[in-house]
């Protein structure tokens, strides 16, 4: 095992999540002392807040106005993310009760993770491409992309290829991360798994979890201060 292997499987997860912690505490202090707007709108809007909140959050409507291009690319990209955190959480967690609950076997679960995860790593990886594309070849989105919108994609395409580099290229065996992960939360010296592809994925999502709290991607967390300041004025 290298320096900068060991660094990423054994040290590089307690930065992470102290920078993480402490940056989202700082963030969400912050949002909480801003100053709600005391104007009334009007029209007023129609229906509490919460469900404005909720609308945003799944239907994205201001953004299905504005750029229905973008909105698709939106709806597959967070629809594909979300079926991969729940595979990762499987993954780390597996969650063996819920599938005896199911009536599911092992390798039921296991043939199910393989095609879900698959077709989504490849269907987000493309809807990233899709997004970058959009950035170099569109002058007028170019002119507005920041160095922290180039950032947030290419650490975001980093992590899928190696992400897809693990599932389509050699064997990788999952329960070895479980073994990792369970190290790391009982502070015991395990070995990570011996593949070169899971190595840069930690490390691309490490760093990608990092920059989160200092990025737009914390639009998910600002999004209910935001409208809840919006829907109370």
């Amino acid at each position: 095992m290298t320096g900068f292997d060991r660094f990423v499987i054994a040290y590089l997860p307690y930065i992470t999540l102290l920078i993480f912690l402490g940056a989202m505490i700082y963030r969400l202090r912050a949002w909480s002392r801003l100053s709600q707007p005391s104007m009334t709108l009007f029209p007023q809007p129609r229906g509490g807040s919460k469900k404005g909140i909720v609308a945003e959050i799944f239907l994205f409507p201001k953004l299905f106005l504005s750029d229905k291009y973008l909105w698709s690319l939106a709806w597959i990209f967070h629809l594909s993310l979300a079926l991969i955190v729940l595979g990762h959480l499987r993954v780390i967690f597996d969650f063996a009760f819920l599938w005896r609950a199911l009536g599911m076997t092992p390798a039921d679960v296991d043939s199910m993770s393989a095609t879900l995860g698959g077709v989504a790593g490849i269907v987000i990886f493309v809807a990233v491409v899709a997004i970058l594309s959009r950035r170099v070849f569109l002058q007028r989105v170019r002119e507005i992309s920041t160095a922290g919108d180039w950032m947030a994609l290419l650490l975001l395409a980093a992590i899928l290829a190696t992400g897809n580099a693990m599932r389509f290229g050699e064997h990788f065996d999952l329960n070895q991360t479980r073994v990792w992960f369970m190290g790391l939360i009982t502070f015991s010296e395990v070995a990570a798994p011996a593949n070169t592809a899971f190595i840069w994925h930690a490390f691309f999502g490490q760093l990608l979890i990092i920059y989160i709290p200092f990025s737009k991607i914390l639009h998910f967390g600002g999004i209910f201060f935001s409208q809840t300041a919006l829907h109370r004025s």
